[in-house]
């Protein structure tokens, strides 16, 4: 058995003497096995990272977006009666309506019953903007993803003045509540598109207004959203927002927060009333990650069946750089010391993902490199024990993205321009 263990150890000035957990002596082959992996190949060229969904029925979603020659779609595909995967369908009904990013991918959502939602970004031209302008767009299945609604633009900003909307995720309470998240630069591109009219030329960014994370929220299945809310004005403008509903109602978004002079950290914030206010942010951890720029690595949120609030993430802050995992064990007013998944020492900037089942199962998964190659890797905790490796062979690839309800769970990844795929049942 491969577990995660403890020990005391100097991180920096950042961080002082504290408890660091590592996930020691574990390779693939010396992780304890798991049940039997179901392994599918759901594209070979031409795709960007994949997402996933289990209903509560069992059943694997898969979204992500592809290009041939100019043009980008979002395409789906889900598992059938016998365990295979049905036929691949466009659920964008404009073509060409998408523009793949690592950061910002076609999220996928399960609904109670055979509702399904993909929230992914376009993208049009804006002279003042560098990499132009973009929406969050929404559709909605309510056959189990064999027909997709027409999509509809989600954030509410002026759509007169371009602005880049994008880093979203899209989260199902257990009311069928639909939530939606993203990072909002309406103010900051207003700001740059007046500098731009009137000199002709980018501002200093030093003078450039923060981007905000906002959240709109949709009780009728996403045939509306209510206005956006503001739950932070001060983020790091290109690190992926995450979000999870606990068993109680309350809402959580995680996202990377600008702390005084570019500490970049991730928070957790959280909604008590469904979504339509927010407490004040909390700090996962004191990374203390100093870098003048976005590094494009968000974090990854989930909530167990007991409420507790888990996250994975990366940060390359010079004395501690990694992947590190932490647990709420109230609700998301604080953190434990945070477990380590990768070995000490300078990495790659790893992305992660973190998914929890109603059987007490959470899933981690995250990047590893040999320095020649990029490999997905997999753990698991239940009931709160430590983190167990999973046995996955080493499959190369890139940002994982996980996904579980009792009892599947589902990881996917992208290696090279392929969408690779394994799923099992959550408990043995």
């Amino acid at each position: 058995m491969c577990l995660l263990r403890g020990h005391s150890g100097f991180l920096g000035t950042a961080l002082g003497f504290v408890a660091v957990v590592v996930l020691a002596g574990c390779s693939d082959s010396e992780a304890r096995s798991t049940p039997p992996l179901d392994r599918a190949t759901l594209a070979e060229t031409g795709a960007s990272n994949p997402t996933v969904a289990v209903s509560p029925a069992g059943l694997t979603y898969v979204a992500w977006a592809a290009t041939e020659g100019d043009e980008s779609n979002v395409l789906f595909s889900r598992t059938v009666a016998d365990g295979t995967f049905s036929e691949v369908v466009r659920v964008n009904h404009i073509a060409g309506d998408a523009a793949p990013h690592a950061q910002a991918p076609a999220q996928v959502a399960a609904g109670p019953g055979d509702e399904i939602y993909v929230v992914w970004q376009n993208r049009s031209e804006a002279e003042w903007l560098d990499f132009g302008a973009s929406d969050v767009r929404f559709s909605r299945s309510l056959d189990g993803g064999e027909t997709w609604f027409p999509a509809v633009t989600v954030n509410d900003n002026d759509p007169s003045i371009p602005a880049r909307n994008t880093f979203h995720d899209v989260e199902v309470a257990d009311d069928g509540t639909i939530y939606v998240s993203w990072i909002d630069a309406r103010v900051r591109d207003g700001f740059r598109g007046d500098y731009y009219r009137e000199t002709g030329e980018s501002p200093p960014v030093d003078e450039e207004p923060a981007t905000e994370i906002r959240l709109t929220s949709s009780k009728d299945g996403g045939a509306t959203f209510t206005p956006s809310v503001v739950l932070e004005t001060n983020s790091c403008p290109c690190c992926r927002t995450s979000m999870a509903t606990g068993p109680d109602g309350m809402v959580y978004v995680s996202y990377r927060k600008v702390y005084g002079d570019n500490i970049r950290d991730i928070a957790v914030v959280r909604s008590l009333d469904g979504g339509r206010t927010f407490e004040e942010p909390v700090r996962v951890h004191d990374d203390g990650w100093y870098i003048e720029g976005c590094p494009h690595a968000g974090a990854s949120l989930a909530v167990d069946r007991d409420g507790r609030v888990h996250v994975a993430w990366f940060t390359g802050a010079q004395d501690h750089p990694g992947a590190f995992y932490a647990v709420s064990e109230d609700q998301g007013r604080s953190f434990e010391e945070p477990v380590r998944l990768t070995p000490p020492g300078a990495v790659p900037t790893t992305q992660v993902a973190v998914a929890a089942d109603d059987a007490g199962t959470v899933w981690v998964a995250w990047e590893e490199t040999d320095g020649a190659q990029a490999r997905v890797a997999l753990a698991r905790t239940q009931n709160g024990d430590g983190l167990e490796r999973v046995e996955l062979g080493g499959p190369t690839g890139l940002i994982p993205a996980v996904a579980a309800a009792n009892p599947e769970m589902a990881l996917a990844w992208l290696d090279g321009e392929a969408v690779r795929l394994v799923r099992t049942a959550a408990t043995e």
